[in-house]
């Protein structure tokens, strides 16, 4: 492990306590010290990095100088930082957190959260691009990445998570996420038509320009794959949406991927990997299996609803195997298991053994999905 990550660790990825005013701080006083790229962010609920691939994968096919910045990851920090067209080298991590070291000072350095500082040091790596996607943490008006100038603001769709900080009803939490609306926004298609109403509202106090996808892209089912699913149809339109914008003359045809890791990966021809974690993503994955039952692969953080996610995803569960997760946010196992019972889902515990008659669905979150992955890769 180099000194940057041992650095980062040493911060915790805990984003309890939260000082909103910390980071505008830091940039009202070292602004002036960085070169920023030209801004696209992407603020939402779900689909926020499977949004910004897809477009970031799409500018680098027409040669533009071109990053994305994602949280979290599943397996190394380095996925954080991708960097025309591959993930950020080890090198390339520890040269910038060098610099910006000395940049910022030890005193900032050191204060700076673990996703406030890892925020800094993208636009430290993209100083040099042409356009960076930054892709808020929790989103909102006091989100780190919601201090830079910002030529773009796309929305994914907004519903419930993170409940405890953005508010517990769709329309706290939209107004949370909402007040970070900028000069130009793109509005993906919603679940929820008070997402619409509260944005135009926004819009019109502020007299900013906001287009729904639909306005700039062509109909969702443009965007639909024979093995995808709708809401990655959904990504693709605003994904397309923000190159017209960005008048990239983007071609349908060409926005039909999905090239981030864990967004309902396919890694075995019986194994499907998501990084999922909260209500509006089980459904969605219901919804893209249909019919078909698979053997659930599953844990959870505890201030997740598991409960409502248990109940979404049980018409294609066949079997559920909790996987162990060794995390200090990790659900008590006792509180799982008495969930699944409640739902009457047939349980067990994932060995690490997978049968190539079954087909196995792995979700609950990037732990869940880390856990999988390490225990397949130690077999």
């Amino acid at each position: 492990m180099n000194a940057f990550n041992e650095f980062l660790l040493s911060k915790g990825e805990a984003y309890s306590n939260i000082d909103v005013e910390r980071f505008p701080r830091f940039w009202s006083e070292c602004a002036n010290r960085f070169q920023t790229p030209s801004i696209v962010q992407i603020i939402g609920t779900n689909g926020k990095g499977s949004t910004g691939r897809i477009l970031a994968d799409f500018c680098h096919t027409k040669g533009i100088r071109i990053a994305h910045y994602s949280s979290p990851h599943i397996l190394r920090i380095n996925e954080r930082f991708w960097l025309n067209g591959a993930e950020a080298s080890d090198r390339l991590l520890q040269e910038a957190h060098e610099k910006l070291y000395v940049k910022i000072g030890a005193k900032w350095a050191e204060k700076l959260s673990y996703f406030e500082y890892a925020t800094i040091l993208a636009i430290e790596l993209f100083c040099d691009c042409d356009l960076a996607i930054m892709e808020a943490g929790l989103g909102g008006e006091f989100d780190a990445t919601s201090v830079f100038p910002c030529e773009l603001l796309l929305i994914t769709p907004i519903d419930y998570d993170h409940q405890h900080i953005l508010g517990d009803t769709i329309e706290l939490i939209a107004h949370t996420k909402l007040k970070a609306m900028r000069s130009t926004t793109i509005l993906a298609k919603q679940e929820h038509n008070v997402v619409y109403e509260i944005a135009q509202k926004i819009a019109n106090e502020r007299k900013l320009t906001l287009y729904k996808a639909r306005d700039l892209a062509p109909s969702l089912d443009r965007f639909e794959t024979k093995e995808g699913a709708r809401f990655m149809a959904i990504n693709r339109q605003l994904a397309f949406a923000a190159a017209a914008y960005l008048k990239l003359n983007p071609s349908a045809a060409l926005f039909k991927t999905n090239p981030l890791l864990g967004r309902l990966t396919k890694i075995a021809p019986n194994v499907s990997i998501d990084a999922g974690h909260n209500a509006h993503a089980a459904r969605a994955i219901r919804e893209a299996y249909g019919a078909k039952q698979v053997t659930l692969v599953y844990n959870s953080f505890a201030d997740k609803d598991y409960k409502t996610i248990l109940h979404i995803l049980k018409p294609i569960v066949k079997r559920c195997l909790l996987i162990g997760l060794d995390h200090l946010r990790a659900a008590d196992k006792g509180a799982i298991v008495s969930a699944l019972d409640s739902e009457e889902i047939a349980r067990g515990e994932f060995s690490g053994v997978i049968d190539k008659n079954e087909e196995y669905l792995v979700f609950g979150g990037f732990s869940v999905v880390e856990a999988f992955l390490k225990a397949r890769n130690a077999r």
